[in-house]
C-alpha cells in the first residue's frame, strides 16, 4: 500500500479514503531522462511525483525545447488529461530517477463517485494548481521594470554622462570654451597661460574624449543588455501566446466532436 497522507493532493482524505485511494494507484519508475509522455498524446492518467523530479518543456518554433516547470516530490501533473481525456499539452520528462504514482482516468472518477465528499478537496487542489499555471503564463514583465531592477549606480552614471555628451548644451559648451581659450592666448601671444600650439588644451581635450568614450562604450553595452531582455521578453509573449491558442484549438475540436456526436453527425476530425 502506497502511503498518500504526505502528499498535498490528498493530504485530507480520512484514513479509509486513503486506503481505497492507494490501491488504485500503480507505482511507475522512469530513469533519468526517460520521456514520460509526449505532447500531443492522449491522455488518460496523471501523475504524482513520490520521488525525483521531473521537468515539462513545450517545443519553439525552432524545435528547442523550453521549460514550462519542474515538479518535485508530492507535487502532481497531467491532470488537465485526466479531467477531460484530451491530448497532453507539454512533454513530461524524469529529470532524474523517478518514481511516480500512476492513477487512470476511469479509476479517478469511479473513486470520486464512490467517494462525493472526496472530490471538493480534490477539485480544490487541481483548481488552485490550474490558477497558478495561469498566473505563470500571464506574469510577463514589463521591460523597462526588468532592466531598471539590475541597474546600478555606476550603470546610472554611464548613461547620464552618455546622455550629456550627445546633448546640444554640451556640444555648444564646448564651442565657447574652446573659441575663448583659443582667442585668449593668441591674443596675450607668448604671455598666454597656454600659447600655441596650446598643449595644455590638447592635454585636456585628450583626457576628456578618452573618459568620454569609456562611458558611452558603457552605455552602449547597456543598450545592448536592453534590447537582448526586450528581445527575450518578446520571445516569452509569443511563446506563450502560442501555447493559449493551441489549447483554445483543442477546447474547440472537443465542443465540435462532442456537438457531432449528440447530433448523430459522423465524427468531427480537425484538419492537420
Amino acid at each position: 500500500m502506497v502511503d498518500l497522507s504526505n502528499l498535498p493532493l490528498f493530504a485530507k482524505l480520512d484514513p479509509e479514503q486513503l486506503a481505497t485511494l492507494s490501491d488504485l494507484l500503480q507505482v511507475k519508475a522512469f530513469a533519468a531522462h526517460q520521456t514520460i509522455f509526449w505532447i500531443g498524446d492522449s491522455g488518460a492518467e496523471f501523475f504524482v511525483v513520490r520521488r525525483g523530479e521531473v521537468v515539462l518543456t513545450y517545443p519553439d518554433e525552432n524545435g528547442r525545447e523550453e521549460i514550462l516547470g519542474t515538479v518535485g516530490p508530492g507535487e502532481f501533473f497531467g491532470e488537465i488529461s485526466l479531467l477531460d481525456g484530451g491530448p497532453r499539452t507539454a512533454t513530461a520528462r524524469a529529470r532524474s530517477d523517478a518514481e511516480l504514482l500512476s492513477l487512470g482516468r476511469d479509476d479517478f472518477h469511479e473513486f470520486l463517485r464512490q467517494h462525493p465528499e472526496a472530490s471538493i478537496h480534490v477539485i480544490s487542489v487541481i483548481g488552485q494548481r490550474q490558477r497558478e499555471m495561469v498566473g505563470r503564463l500571464r506574469g510577463i514583465k514589463n521591460a523597462n521594470q526588468l532592466i531598471d531592477e539590475h541597474t546600478t549606480i555606476w550603470h546610472r552614471v554611464a548613461d547620464g554622462i552618455a546622455a550629456l555628451s550627445a546633448n546640444q548644451v554640451f556640444f555648444g559648451a564646448h564651442l565657447v570654451w574652446f573659441g575663448v581659450w583659443i582667442v585668449v592666448n593668441v591674443a596675450r601671444g607668448e604671455r598666454g597661460f597656454d600659447p600655441f600650439p596650446f598643449g595644455l588644451l590638447t592635454l585636456v581635450v585628450s583626457l576628456e574624449a578618452i573618459f568620454l568614450s569609456i562611458f558611452v562604450l558603457i552605455s552602449q553595452n547597456r543598450q545592448s543588455e536592453k534590447d537582448k531582455i526586450g528581445a527575450d521578453l518578446d520571445y516569452q509573449v509569443n511563446l506563450k501566446a502560442e501555447l493559449e491558442v493551441m489549447m483554445l484549438h483543442q477546447k474547440v475540436d472537443r465542443v465540435l466532436a462532442m456537438l457531432a456526436s449528440r447530433d448523430g453527425q459522423p465524427e468531427y476530425r480537425p484538419e492537420g
